[in-house]
């Protein structure tokens, strides 16, 4: 009988997306609130998601608690909107967003930016000039900071379309 074949996945949305759906398939965790829609950003655990969490709390405290002799706290999770705007951080902190014009998805532009941007450092078939590969790194490390405008700018000048449909973007949201 023949050794079963190891397939390698070297694409790494295509073991993103594969691995996403495995966690989700075997309950390792679920979008909070799935049934009445779901909650951008909370999730809940099921049991081997639970058993996960556990264990890894677990060497936290070994750690940090038992070898290096610090306390343990708990506190809450969500941080209400004053607390927030105090801190500047809903003054300081914007994620633009394109729209798929295909689809009406959303996506986070400067994500796509530096996304396509790698894409275009990893060609092999066809990779850039080191003058044109310098250009896309400063590009790439700048996209997080970026304005509205530059981000427009960068999604022009590349021809970057949506990641869903391969459709062109509609204009940066803010």
């Amino acid at each position: 009988m023949a050794a079963p074949e190891i397939k390698v996945i070297t694409d790494k949305k295509v073991f993103r997306s594969g691995f996403e759906d495995l966690l989700l398939r075997k309950f390792f965790y679920v979008p909070a609130f799935e049934i009445y829609g779901g909650v951008g950003g909370l999730y809940d655990f099921g049991p081997p998601g639970c058993a996960v969490r556990s264990n890894i709390l677990e060497q936290w405290r070994r750690h940090f608690i038992l070898t290096e002799n610090m306390l343990e706290v708990s506190c809450s999770n969500l941080t209400p909107y004053p607390v927030l705007k105090t801190s500047g951080h809903v003054d300081k902190f914007t994620d633009f967003l394109v729209k798929d014009t295909g689809n009406g998805e959303c996506y986070r532009a400067d994500k796509v930016v530096e996304e396509h941007l790698e894409t275009l450092l990893e060609n092999k078939k066809n990779p850039p000039s080191e003058e044109k590969r310098l250009e896309l790194l400063a590009a790439r490390s700048d996209a997080g900071a970026c304005s509205s405008d530059q981000l427009q700018r960068y999604i022009e000048m590349y021809k970057i379309v949506a990641p869903g449909t391969r459709q062109p973007s509609s204009h940066v949201l803010h």
